[in-house]
C-alpha cells in the first residue's frame, strides 16, 4: 500500500466513525428530548444550547408549568458522543425567575447559558400564547 492510499483508508476510517458518533449523538438527543417532553401536557418546553466546541457544551431542557415553575428539567453535557442526559433534579419546583437570577450568575459556564437560553424560549412562547393585557404577568424577555 503506498502512502496516498494509506493516507485515504485513514481518512474513510475518520469519516465512518465521525458518522457513527454523529448517530450516537443524535439517539442521546432524541431520547432526553422525548422523555422530557412526554413529562407535561400543558406548559412550555425550552431548550437551550451553552458552551463551545472547544470546552465542551450543554443542552438544557426545561419544562415549565403554566405557573412560572419548573416541572421537569434535564441537560446534556460534555462533548461529542460522551454528552449523556442527566435529569436536574435540584432545578424541578423552582420558579423561572429564581432559576433565572441563578443561571445569570453562571452564564459564563455552558449549563448556564444554556439554562438562560432555555428561559429565554420558553418566555418567549408564553409571550406569544398570553391573552391581551396579561403583558404584567409575563416573564420578561432578556438577550
Amino acid at each position: 500500500m503506498t502512502g496516498w492510499q494509506a493516507a485515504l483508508a485513514l481518512l474513510a476510517l475518520a469519516w465512518t466513525l465521525q458518522c457513527v458518533g454523529t448517530v450516537i449523538q443524535v439517539r442521546r438527543y432524541r431520547a432526553a428530548f422525548r422523555d422530557v417532553g412526554a413529562s407535561s401536557q400543558d406548559g412550555w418546553l425550552g431548550v437551550g444550547k451553552g458552551g463551545g466546541a472547544l470546552r465542551g457544551g450543554a443542552i438544557a431542557m426545561i419544562v415549565v408549568a403554566p405557573d412560572g415553575r419548573v416541572r421537569r428539567a434535564s441537560s446534556l453535557q460534555g462533548r461529542t458522543v460522551f454528552a449523556k442526559a442527566r435529569r436536574l433534579h435540584e432545578l424541578e419546583g423552582r420558579s423561572t425567575a429564581d432559576l433565572r437570577v441563578e443561571a445569570e450568575a453562571r452564564r459564563r459556564e455552558p449549563l448556564g447559558a444554556a439554562i438562560l437560553s432555555a428561559l429565554d424560549q420558553v418566555a418567549q412562547a408564553r409571550a406569544r400564547q398570553a391573552p391581551p393585557g396579561a403583558a404584567d404577568r409575563r416573564e420578561p424577555v432578556t438577550a
